[in-house]
């Protein structure tokens, strides 16, 4: 029916009945439009005048009785000339037979003047419109239908009228059995009706239609038709499930596009009730929770998956506000921004903490799709929900696992970890008391503890208990009886770590632990397990290393002894010049790795004499040249010897770069300024002022000042001038020349 308020064209010659009809319909809706027309001749040539595709008006309002005319002829008109008007027969007389054959010449509805029919008028009138503007909406999609014809009828003339007719319905002519079931083998017959015209009833015919409807279960609904007098054939054909029939009598064509039509938007109903059938039975049996609400979230419709979710039965839930799920953990601003974007038209998806009808909570992910109705207007929500608790809990552990492990990583012993990790389960499980005890020699002892269970350490027996009860156990166990804590859940989780049971963690409180909360404590006390183990390995680790470490260090002195024996340096030369060095780049920023360095290079600072024949670095007297240019190889010599020795490499600046000088004229490289190492420069300073106030078998030592004036003479030349700055600070601040005893 078009969207625009009602026009009808009344065709009646008694002024009085038109005034009448006027009054009715006006009544009926005050928005109606009657356009009038008197006379049989006057109404021809207006509905002449009409266009075939858009007239004017929604319906005509004929009367039958007109005094120049017959109205029978005007309806026919009317359908002759395919114009798009429902046509409601007005009458005073004629009886039911005149209205039946209005009816079948193609009039949607009648009126007969008589009783009260001013009262249902409108109604009629209005509904005949609506029923006829459907159909012809209707019409407009095209039917495709698959003739069949069997023996000699009259198809030819009968798809010519449907073709005249009804345009609509598109005819795809079929001669014979063969002929159809060759064609539905090869899909070449995808058509909407199978109509099969039959001129004489045969077995064979009906033989045919079970195979189609049973056999090769054809999904399109069949017509058959047959002559008259074989009335039984068309009702066998019934029982075996086709969609109509026809009798071939006359007037049959008029009804034949009625029949195809009925039959086709018959079986589209079928499938549409078919689908939403299915689709109902999916939306009942869906494993997720439905909910549909209306605009004010008033429940309207639930599946059972919602009772299963939420506790809640269907007749419980249905009329109640969706607010009957809350569990107060959400605020208002979360529900305020939820109903604007739904409101706004846009899907909204989240999860929240609802409460079920046994009170307790859970957690949901929900999707709400808003739904408009025919004017665009949001009229409905439907909410589909998935409980996630389990999914959030399992979240919850990994985050909780994930920050424990975090915050025990830095830790590097059991005294640092300990408190970390006690701190950590306290907080998470809400302890009233805790403690960790640790495996020693096969027992149990109080590591840390803290409010009740601190008695333990004064309870040996019951540690005793908690070993031998400990020994066999893989998970947390109560052990509230051996601590005789009536009435309070203590519960204890076992530490492994490579195999072997390194310690035991407690935790008391008031209420007793869910099955969740004793599975995050299991995977609590295997993290801890590890991270204890891991202190345990690294304080062996670092333990080893020391004693490493000082056997290296004890080794490199020893070296720098057999150094200064062979070279017939002052006792203690090396001793000397290596605290001093050490001091003077601790003043100067070195960190304490670095300073490890800077001492073993200058314990090993000639180590590269090793490779120096004894005949030139013993000998009595000056060198000459070519002796000089062999000892001036040692600093070389020293890289060559320590390099391969990766625990040393960092030690390699002073051996190799002592003998540099501020102004590029040392050796072995001739580096400048900047480019000598730091540490290099330092003990370049210190070397000389130990060598100058030592006694040498061909000078006497000189004196503190006299040497430090040589220094200061050779700053810029030969030393740093900045380290010659802090060396003078440093020996001032001694103020003794005790560092070179």
């Amino acid at each position: 029916m078009p969207p625009h308020h009602l026009h009808l064209l009344l065709i009646e010659d008694n002024p009085f009945d038109a005034d009448l009809f006027r009054r009715a319909m006006l009544l009926h809706d005050a928005t109606i439009k009657i356009t009038h027309i008197d006379s049989y001749q006057a109404a021809y040539a207006h509905l002449h005048s009409l266009s075939a595709t858009a007239p004017p008006y929604d319906g005509v309002v004929l009367d039958l009785h007109l005094r120049d005319g017959d109205g029978l002829d005007l309806l026919a008109y009317i359908r002759s000339r395919h114009l798009p008007l429902a046509v409601i027969i007005l009458t005073g007389g004629g009886g039911d037979h005149m209205v039946i054959s209005a009816l079948k010449a193609g009039a949607d509805d009648y009126v007969i003047k008589r009783d009260d029919y001013l009262d249902r008028i409108g109604a009629i009138i209005e509904q005949a419109c609506q029923r006829f503007h459907s159909q012809q909406a209707r019409r407009s999609q095209t039917i495709t239908v698959t003739y069949v014809e069997f023996g000699a009828t009259d198809s030819e003339a009968t798809i010519h009228y449907l073709q005249r007719t009804a345009p609509h319905l598109h005819c795809v002519p079929v001669r014979g059995q063969r002929a159809l079931l060759h064609g539905l083998a090869q899909g070449q017959l995808a058509s909407d009706i199978v109509l099969i015209d039959c001129a004489q009833p045969r077995l064979a015919v009906l033989d045919l239609v079970k195979e189609l409807i049973q056999f090769r279960r054809l999904v399109q609904p069949i017509i058959v038709m047959a002559q008259p007098g074989n009335e039984e054939f068309p009702l066998q054909a019934l029982r075996l499930g086709v969609a109509d029939y026809i009798i071939k009598r006359e007037g049959f064509l008029a009804q034949l596009p009625i029949a195809i039509e009925n039959a086709h938007y018959r079986d589209q109903l079928h499938q549409q009730n078919e689908r939403l059938r299915l689709q109902a039975q999916a939306l009942n049996d869906a494993a997720n929770a439905i909910m549909i609400a209306d605009r004010n979230g008033i429940i309207e419709w639930v599946n059972p998956a919602f009772t299963t979710l939420t506790g809640y039965e269907a007749a419980e839930a249905i009329g109640q506000s969706t607010r009957l799920l809350r569990s107060g953990k959400q605020d208002r601003t979360f529900y305020t921004a939820l109903w604007d974007q739904i409101l706004a038209g846009n899907p909204w998806r989240g999860r929240l903490i609802n409460r079920r009808k046994d009170g307790s909570l859970y957690h949901e992910e929900m999707t709400i799709t808003p739904v408009t109705d025919e004017d665009g207007v949001i009229s409905r929500f439907i909410a589909i929900k998935q409980d996630i608790s389990e999914q959030v809990a399992r979240e919850q552990r990994r985050a909780t696992l994930a920050a424990i492990g975090t915050s025990l990583r830095p830790a590097q012993s059991w005294a640092e970890l300990t408190p970390i990790l006690l701190g950590k389960v306290r907080e998470i499980f809400e302890a009233e008391s805790i403690a960790l005890l640790r495996q020693h020699n096969g027992s149990l002892h109080v590591d840390i503890a803290l409010s009740y269970l601190a008695t333990l350490e004064q309870q040996p027996a019951v540690l005793a208990s908690l070993s031998d009860r400990f020994r066999h156990i893989s998970g947390p166990i109560s052990v509230a009886d051996l601590l005789s804590a009536t009435g309070k859940t203590v519960i204890g989780a076992p530490l492994y770590a490579a195999n072997r049971l390194v310690g035991v963690l407690l935790l008391q409180r008031a209420t007793p632990l869910s099955e969740a909360e004793l599975d995050l404590l299991n995977d609590i006390a295997e993290l801890a397990a590890n991270a204890l183990h891991r202190t345990d390995l690294f304080e062996q680790l670092r333990a080893a290393n020391a004693e490493l470490r000082a056997a290296y260090d004890e080794t490199i002195e020893g070296w720098s002894r057999a150094l200064d024996l062979r070279d017939r340096e002052t006792e203690g030369h090396s001793r000397r010049v290596t605290e001093l060095t050490v001091r003077i780049a601790a003043r100067m920023g070195f960190s304490e790795e670095e300073l490890l360095h800077v001492r073993r290079g200058a314990l090993l600072h000639d180590i590269g004499k090793m490779g120096i024949p004894d005949a030139i670095l013993l000998k009595p007297g000056p060198l000459n040249d070519e002796e000089w240019a062999i000892m001036r190889t040692h600093p070389t010599l020293a890289v060559e010897l320590l390099r391969p020795i990766a625990f040393l490499a960092p030690a390699l600046d002073i051996p190799w770069c002592h003998h540099e000088k501020w102004d590029g004229t040392g050796y072995p490289r001739g580096l400048r300024g900047e480019e000598i190492p730091l540490a290099a420069r330092i003990f370049a300073v210190v070397d000389v002022y130990d060598a100058l106030t030592s006694d040498r078998p061909y000078r006497a030592a000189w004196s503190r000042e006299r040497a430090l004036a040589y220094i200061r003479e050779q700053a810029g030349r030969h030393f740093d001038p900045r380290v010659v700055e802090v060396f003078e600070q440093v020996i001032a601040e001694m103020g003794s020349n005790d560092i070179m005893r």
